[in-house]
């Protein structure tokens, strides 16, 4: 499957990982093979939207299981690779996290969430200068991505770069002006 054939699928799977960020459904050749949950068979696609379902439900296990049984079918299966990764990051295996993000951006390296939250697994062990470098990826490939932003912004506080930082909070909020979070960053910097 081509990019542009990829790009025109992104969003079947619904919102996944939503407390991380939206996340575009990139499918592999693999998309119409089967994966058996339970005693139901379901497409890639929909097997990805209920693990998406269980993951924002915090019912994290079930939806590392389905992520786990998508990647027995198509290891090269970007958005489960990813969402793994995020799964990985919410319970503290950040070298994971960072491992199965970069297997899904060799995959898709155009993939804004993956290029952000490899930023924050980054960030989260010290890592700032190339957690900088994944964030400004992200802003590079979707300029309007306001969490990009504001996770560069974090980053670069923690470097004690505060105008900087203050220009990053300033323009997720021009992107999203009702971004809690830059805001209370933005008055914390």
């Amino acid at each position: 499957m081509n990019r542009a054939e990829r790009r025109r699928q992104r969003g079947k799977a619904g919102k996944l990982a939503k407390s991380t960020s939206s996340t575009p459904t990139i499918l592999s050749s693999a998309e119409h093979q089967l994966v058996t949950i339970g005693h139901q068979t379901h497409s890639i696609p929909e097997a990805l939207s209920l693990a998406g379902e269980h993951h924002n439900a915090g019912r994290l296990p079930q939806a590392e299981s389905i992520y786990q049984k998508i990647l027995q079918i198509d290891p090269a299966q970007p958005i489960a690779l990813h969402l793994l990764g995020v799964l990985a990051y919410q319970v503290g295996k950040n070298d994971v996290a960072i491992d199965l993000t970069k297997k899904s951006l060799a995959i898709e390296p155009d993939y804004v969430e993956a290029h952000n939250n490899l930023g924050n697994a980054l960030k989260k062990l010290g890592k700032l200068d190339e957690a900088i470098a994944c964030y400004q990826k992200s802003i590079e490939i979707r300029p309007a991505f306001a969490e990009a932003h504001n996770n560069l912004g974090l980053a670069l506080q923690e470097q004690r770069k505060l105008d900087d930082a203050v220009a990053s909070y300033h323009k997720a909020l021009a992107i999203k002006p009702d971004f809690a979070e830059a805001r209370y960053n933005l008055g914390n910097a």
